[in-house]
């Protein structure tokens, strides 16, 4: 396997046992929490964080030649992330955290198996970067793919981070203090890291 591709996997993997580990220490009413500034609640973003990577993989699978399902939530034409998000977590608001880290773990073995495949080549490309930039109101920018994987690579904290602003008693918890310490932006490009607010 390419090593810079090991490394982003790496990634990927050590945040989503952090991520998960921190799921199932949640209480239903943690779960319920309001996050400050937004609709979703706690749990809304852990069903976001369990279904994304269903939407990305058939790009990233087809990239390498491989096949995988599309979402079971339907994809809005015209297609509007935020929409998609929206019903992707409101179908889910009955399903157990448990519930939801599986079908988590499925989108990310499908993901991981197309990352692997990745080669320099993959890495180096430059694409049209949409992303959540439409409420934002920023126009689409050209990005190295390999700095977009690694932004993807730390979604999971990224949105940890969210979360904790429900739960600010969680965040003085060491593990968590020294998981979110860890986290490093420097791999993703500005077109990327500048959403990240």
């Amino acid at each position: 396997m390419n090593m810079r591709v090991q490394l982003v996997i790496d990634e990927f993997n050590r945040h989503r046992r952090q991520f998960e580990h921190l799921c199932r220490q949640l209480t239903e009413e943690e779960l319920r929490s309001g996050i400050p500034g937004s609709h979703w609640t706690v749990k809304d973003y852990i069903a976001h964080l369990c279904t994304i990577d269903g939407l990305i993989v058939p790009r990233f699978a087809a990239m390498v030649g491989q096949q995988a399902p599309l979402p079971d939530t339907p994809i809005p034409n015209p297609f509007d992330i935020d929409d998609w998000n929206e019903a992707a977590v409101r179908s889910r608001a009955e399903r157990t955290i448990e519930e939801l880290l599986a079908e988590a773990a499925t989108h990310r073995e499908r993901l991981l198996r197309a990352v692997a495949e990745f080669t320099d080549a993959h890495l180096d490309q430059e694409i049209l970067y949409g992303g959540d930039r439409k409420a934002l109101d920023i126009p689409p920018s050209k990005v190295r793919f390999g700095g977009l994987l690694w932004g993807v690579a730390i979604h999971d904290p990224t949105h940890t981070r969210d979360i904790l602003r429900a739960l600010p008693h969680r965040a003085e918890e060491p593990w968590i203090r020294e998981w979110l310490a860890s986290v490093s932006d420097a791999l993703v490009p500005q077109g990327v890291r500048e959403q990240r607010v």
